[in-house]
């Protein structure tokens, strides 16, 4: 199992998850943001076979505020 698997195994299903990603190319300092999304979208080959699955498991991250962080646990 990979470590990212591992490390979700248990993990409360409201426990926010966040992703320290570099500020710009090459940068050391990084930015916080939280896992909003995840999982495999859609895309069109632009072929008139519509949408298909895409074949990328995707990870959509958005800048953390007060609102991803439930307050009633």
């Amino acid at each position: 199992m990979g470590e990212l698997r591992q490390a979700l195994v248990g993990l409360h299903e409201d426990t926010p998850l966040l992703v320290y990603a570099p500020v710009a190319p090459g940068s050391d300092a990084v930015q916080d943001h939280i896992i909003v999304a995840a999982g495999f979208g859609s895309q069109d080959d632009g072929e008139g076979s519509g949408p298909h699955q895409s074949r990328e498991f995707q990870i959509g991250v958005a800048f953390p505020d007060s609102a991803f962080y439930r307050t009633d646990r």
